[in-house]
């Protein structure tokens, strides 16, 4: 019996126990003996390629199955050769009919605006699901995998990695003993200013491309998905997709996920009360803008008061720090990926910035824990909290989704945590999209007062386009 069948004629029992205190998580499926997870990937080329990279690594799961719409593409020839007797499709859906009862979960890595109907084909059929980030395109489509989470009680992950790292672990520690007072937060910045796919257009984007003859094999049908229908063009495909309203979620999307994810969680912020747009430049309907700074105000919870966070993006857009700052690039920094024209020689690298009422200051790189750079002393004090070994286990967020398969310890990033993060950058992108601010209801989660944006929460008119449909019921 198949570990997804199993799970889900279990489910209620599980759900039982963990109501009575049973577990400390519920677990979507297990291996019931079984030492791997037995997984098919949807998306193989590129980033989706590394990803697979780091399953590999991880020594806990086992290929079934690859899915790309390109497989013809050079971007998917190492996967393929690898893996040279294992079944591949063009089209998810065929694929999860395929190997139904044959693997117990699946990555989805490919364009943001096609995680979310892989995801939720995937999850009906009781299947654990580690998605690349942001979650999904749109908000509404982050509250339905929420509510699919909830309702079909599978394993999920988003691939934001520091959220198993370091950064993760010391950054909780500090706030739950109290090094970190949330009460005192006085600001938050977070930021990424190297060149973008986008900035090659100069901001002067006045129509959607021209369509072009398609490569050989490619399955554009099934790549456009939900999204309303556009001719093919090569500015679409292989990364550019990144650069459109359309097909992405831009910076944001990009690099949120590395730098706002553990101030967002562990600072409690949810969802904003207002997004404000200023220092625009570059702006068209099209594609984002060349720079921007968002101010998303976040209301008062728990003990932390309500507080703004800024959102810097752009060459030249950059945050003013405070006394003390220094540019942290740590040996092993991430690099900016998708620029398209790599890094720049003294680039401020992507990072996060915050102090407190009591006058300190910590900052710290997209996936890296935050260090004190202003206080009583410049030096980092000693708490009690060291930091794990480079090889152990738990800095590997490959290996914490297996284990959470596996039903041995909970997700560090589920869906019910990375859904608000997702949401937060998608209201970002309806603010860069329409170049303005609104107030929005947390708590209704609606916007007041702007028809236009209220709109965009369902995403680009045209979608979904129709055949699709299906993936927005629960």
């Amino acid at each position: 019996m198949s570990i997804a069948k199993t799970m889900v004629s279990r489910r209620g029992f599980m759900k039982s126990a963990l109501a009575a205190g049973a577990f400390p998580f519920l677990p979507g499926c297990a291996t019931f003996g079984r030492d791997k997870v037995r997984i098919a990937c949807v998306g193989i080329g590129n980033r989706a390629a590394e990803v697979i990279g780091c399953l590999e690594h991880a020594g806990l799961f086992e290929m079934v199955a690859l899915c790309d719409t390109d497989l013809e593409g050079p971007q998917c020839a190492k996967v393929l050769a690898k893996y040279p007797s294992l079944p591949r499709f063009t089209d998810f859906r065929k694929m999860l009919d395929a190997v139904a009862g044959r693997i117990d979960a699946v990555t989805v890595c490919t364009p943001d605006f096609s995680h979310f109907p892989a995801l939720m084909d995937a999850m009906r059929r009781g299947l654990a699901v580690f998605s690349e980030k942001p979650l999904a395109h749109t908000f509404e489509e982050c509250e339905l995998l929420m509510a699919a989470e909830r309702k079909y009680g599978v394993v999920t992950q988003m691939g934001n990695q520091g959220h198993s790292g370091k950064n993760y672990y010391q950054f909780r520690h500090y706030v739950e003993t109290g090094v970190i007072d949330v009460s005192k937060l006085s600001r938050l910045v977070a930021h990424m200013n190297s060149p973008r796919r986008w900035h090659k257009w100069n901001g002067k984007v006045a129509a959607f491309p021209t369509g072009e003859a398609m490569p050989k094999g490619l399955d554009w049908d099934t790549w456009l998905g939900t999204a309303a229908w556009h001719e093919y063009s090569k500015d679409y495909v292989q990364g550019e997709w990144r650069s459109w309203y359309d097909f992405g979620n831009g910076c944001l999307g990009d690099w949120g996920a590395h730098t706002m994810d553990t101030m967002h969680r562990f600072f409690s912020l949810g969802l904003p009360s207002e997004v404000k747009i200023k220092d625009v430049s570059g702006w068209n309907p099209f594609v984002f803008p060349m720079q921007d700074t968002l101010v998303y105000t976040f209301p008062a919870a728990g003990r932390r008061p309500k507080i703004d966070l800024e959102w810097y993006e752009g060459r030249t857009n950059r945050p003013k720090f405070g006394k003390g700052y220094k540019m942290l690039v740590p040996g092993g920094a991430i690099p900016a990926s998708g620029a398209g024209t790599g890094t720049v020689k003294g680039e401020l690298p992507p990072g996060k910035y915050f102090t407190l009422s009591d006058g300190t200051a910590w900052e710290g790189t997209s996936h890296a824990n935050p260090i004190l750079m202003c206080g009583d002393s410049n030096e980092v004090p000693d708490y009690p909290f060291k930091d794990l070994p480079n090889d152990d286990p738990r800095l590997d967020h490959y290996v914490n989704f297996a284990r959470a398969v596996m039903g041995q310890e909970p997700a560090n990033s589920p869906f019910s945590v990375t859904a608000p993060l997702s949401e937060v950058f998608c209201l970002g992108c309806i603010a860069q999209r329409l170049n303005r601010g609104f107030k929005f209801d947390p708590v209704a989660k609606h916007v007041v007062g702007d028809e236009a944006a209220e709109r965009l929460l369902k995403g680009s008119e045209g979608t979904p386009r129709r055949g699709w449909e299906e993936f927005y019921r629960v």
